[in-house]
């Protein structure tokens, strides 16, 4: 992969990160578990995107 790639996926993780730990009230699991799904849907597509 590709150094820009590699900056891609980490924009997304660091975001997905300061997301999951902004709320001051508890995060209910399922709202966890679809950041989890999109950080990781966002990530495929950033793999896709620069590896074609």
């Amino acid at each position: 992969m590709t150094f820009w790639t590699w900056i891609a996926i980490a924009i997304v993780l660091i975001g997905g990160v300061i997301a999951a730990n902004g709320g001051k009230k508890k995060t209910e699991r399922k709202n966890v578990v679809a950041l989890l799904w999109f950080v990781l849907a966002v990530i495929l597509f950033f793999i896709w995107w620069f590896t074609r």
